[in-house]
C-alpha cells in the first residue's frame, strides 16, 4: 500500500469513527517490513522476513477514551476495529486529561527528514547474508584466541506510517533502518569471554 493510500486509510477512519459517534479521534496506520539474519560459525543459523500492517484508532467520548487495533484493513475489519474502540469508550471512566493536541498545535516539518533511504530496500537477501558472513569472519581473523562464536547479524526495516486525527491533521512518513554485529568468543587457556560489536 502507497503512503498516501496508508494516508487516506487514516483519513477515513476518522470520518468514520465520527459518523458513528465519536466527539474526536486518531488514527495510526502502519505497514513495514522487516529482515534478520544471523549466521554463526560460518553456517546460516536464522532468518526471519516478514511483513507487517495495522492500523490503531483512539476515539473519544466526551473525557472517556477507548482504544482498538487491527491488522485486517479491509472496510469490514476497519469498521470492527471502530466498533470496539466505541465500545470500550462507552464503559471507560472520564479522566480529565483525555483530548487531542488543540489546532494551533498541529503542525508539520517541512523538507527531507532523512528517515529513509532506498538503499536499505535495495539490498537483496543475498548481500545481507553476505554482510552477517563478513562481519563474523572479520572477528575470528582478528586474533587466534577468538576460536567461536555467537553470531554476526543483520537487520532492517523499510515501511511506512500514516496519522490522522479529527481536528484537521494528517501526515505521513516512511522509515528504513538497519544493523549490523558480531559476539565473537575468545579462549586463553581456562579462561573464556565473549564481547561484541554492534553499528546501525
Amino acid at each position: 500500500m502507497s503512503e498516501s493510500k496508508l494516508a487516506e486509510l487514516a483519513v477515513q477512519t476518522v470520518k468514520l469513527a465520527r459518523r458513528r459517534g465519536a466527539d474526536e479521534a486518531e488514527c495510526t496506520v502502519s505497514e513495514g517490513e522487516e529482515f534478520s539474519v544471523t549466521v554463526r560459525m560460518r553456517e546460516l543459523e536464522k532468518l526471519k522476513e516478514a511483513g507487517s500492517r495495522g492500523a490503531g484508532l483512539r476515539v473519544l467520548l466526551g473525557r472517556r477514551s477507548g482504544s482498538a487495533y487491527t491488522s485486517d484493513l479491509t472496510a469490514g475489519g476497519v469498521e470492527r476495529m471502530v466498533e470496539q474502540a466505541l465500545a470500550i469508550a462507552q464503559i471507560a471512566m472520564e479522566d480529565p486529561f483525555a483530548d487531542l493536541p488543540a489546532p494551533e498545535e498541529l503542525g508539520s516539518l517541512g523538507g527531507n527528514l532523512r528517515l529513509y533511504s532506498g538503499d536499505v530496500a535495495a539490498l537483496s537477501t543475498a548481500e545481507k547474508i553476505r554482510l552477517a558472513r563478513e562481519a563474523e569472519e572479520a572477528a575470528l581473523a582478528t586474533d587466534p584466541r577468538i576460536a567461536n562464536s555467537e553470531g554476526g547479524g543483520f537487520s532492517s526495516y523499510t515501511g511506512a506510517h500514516a496519522f490522522a486525527n479529527s481536528r484537521g491533521f494528517a501526515g505521513q512518513y516512511r522509515t528504513s533502518s538497519c544493523s549490523l554485529s558480531v559476539i565473537p568468543v575468545a579462549r586463553d587457556g581456562e579462561s573464556m569471554e565473549r564481547d561484541y560489536w554492534y553499528t546501525a
